[in-house]
């Protein structure tokens, strides 16, 4: 067993076993298994854009996790492990065993409110860099980071996430705001494709906020942050300190309707290593000249705009989501990138037992300078999801669904993939929860 799949394997159950050690002694913990049965089958799976290299796989595969909760009037506090293992009985090869840990927080004073979240996943790069369409865990406004979209070869992605929120209340109506966040991502190999115009980069992403909050009304809020932002491969690449601000204006109309809009102007400052070749004339008639490759250190500076305006409505059986984010994110390109990033979300119940959804996304990942010599390969990725639900009893469910990615790398054909799963899914409600999940529509009872 590599260590990569021993460190998954102890955070996966230092998880469990922590959040189950303290339910024994604590009446307020609540554990709420997930058991996820199914059958999948894609046509293309790892997204080759010629017929002649497409890779068809079907076979069952098994999700499961342990929500472990402790809730009180004042804290939150929720531990995920979770584990994920497709048998693919054609393709042995591109068969996998996937994990995560998800750790929540949030505490509250009469003042302030530091609340956070901790990520750990150790995956194949199929799910790692092939967003799904229907954005599960990502709050309005986030972007997405760390993507290039490379599946064509074999690799493992080994990713740890870590972002902290902290807000005190200076007066009833203006609020500081901290946030920080640290990610870090690792392969099992850095696999190079075409002759380098792809590879995958592991590296470490620093970036903070601070700023201040103004109740504008009782129903929205003004908020301006300063951002600081290092981004530094673990080879090669392109280290970048990107500084900037932010200004961003949230509208709460009760708790059917969440809207906001955000603008940003960012400045990077990226190092680069430029080769000259020089070319001496030769010292001795008939001789040929000679030529050197001089390596050179320098900077290259670029201004950027960021942004994003989005609008989240939960009505009583119908949740909508739409989104669209333009953001300064790490890559696995050994550089930060700029990311154009469109999401929509629908879900909606039919009946009290059947309920149904439909998603879509869309992602543009270009280089942050255009100089040469920050050029990345960069790429068009569009997906949409739709699937229907039926809940057999409170606890258990029946799920089908269906997938469409397209994905294009510039100067190149684009590549396809049509995917179906049916799943029958063990999940009791929780008491602090009682939506199960994504598509957790209100029951009636």
């Amino acid at each position: 067993m590599s260590s990569s799949c021993r460190r998954l394997y102890v955070a996966i159950g230092a998880g469990a076993l922590l959040g189950a050690g303290q339910g024994a002694v604590a009446a307020n913990w609540e554990l709420v298994p997930r058991l996820e049965l199914g059958l999948t089958y894609n046509d293309n799976y790892r997204m080759a854009n010629t017929p002649a290299d497409e890779l068809a796989v079907y076979g069952p595969y098994i999700d499961a996790s342990l929500d472990a909760q402790l809730v009180s009037p004042t804290s939150k506090l929720d531990f995920v492990p979770r584990v994920r293992s497709d048998d693919f009985p054609p393709d042995h090869a591109d068969q996998s065993t996937d994990g995560y840990l998800d750790i929540d927080w949030d505490t509250r004073t009469q003042r302030s409110d530091f609340s956070g979240i901790a990520n750990y996943s150790n995956q194949s790069v199929v799910y790692s860099e092939l967003l799904p369409a229907t954005f599960p865990g990502v709050a309005l406004g986030q972007p997405a980071s760390g993507v290039s979209g490379l599946v064509s070869f074999r690799n493992r992605e080994e990713m740890e996430h870590v972002a902290p929120d902290f807000t005190y209340d200076l007066t009833q109506r203006m609020h500081l705001d901290l946030q920080a966040m640290y990610e870090r991502a690792s392969f099992q190999s850095a696999s190079v494709v075409q002759g380098a115009s792809l590879a995958q980069v592991g590296y470490d992403d620093y970036s903070g906020q601070a700023g201040l909050l103004f109740n504008v009304s009782p129903l929205s809020s003004l908020s301006v942050n300063a951002v600081g932002m290092r981004f530094a491969p673990q080879e090669g690449g392109h280290d970048t300190t990107t500084y900037g601000v932010n200004l961003q204006w949230n509208l709460t109309e009760s708790q059917v309707t969440h809207f906001y809009a955000r603008i940003g102007d960012n400045r990077s400052r990226a190092d680069v290593a430029t080769t000259t070749t020089v070319i001496s004339p030769p010292l001795r008639r008939g001789r040929p000249p000679t030529v050197t490759q001089v390596t050179t250190a320098g900077t290259v500076v670029s201004n950027g705009v960021t942004g994003g305006i989005g609008v989240e409505l939960r009505y009583q059986i119908t949740e909508v989501t739409l989104d669209l984010v333009r953001s300064l994110s790490p890559s696995d390109l050994g550089a930060q990138v700029i990311g154009n990033e469109l999401r929509f979300r629908v879900l909606h119940a039919f009946r009290p037992r059947l309920s149904g959804f439909f998603a879509a996304r869309a992602l543009r990942i270009r280089g942050s300078a255009s100089q040469g010599a920050l050029a990345v390969s960069g790429e068009d990725y569009a997906t949409a999801e739709a699937g229907m639900q039926y809940q057999l009893t409170q606890s258990f469910r029946l799920q089908a669904n269906y997938t469409y990615i397209w994905q294009r790398y510039p100067g190149t054909p684009a590549a396809t993939s049509n995917g179906v799963a049916l799943a029958f899914i063990y999940q009791p409600l929780s008491r602090y929860q009682p939506l199960p999940e994504l598509i957790g529509i209100p029951q009636e009872r």
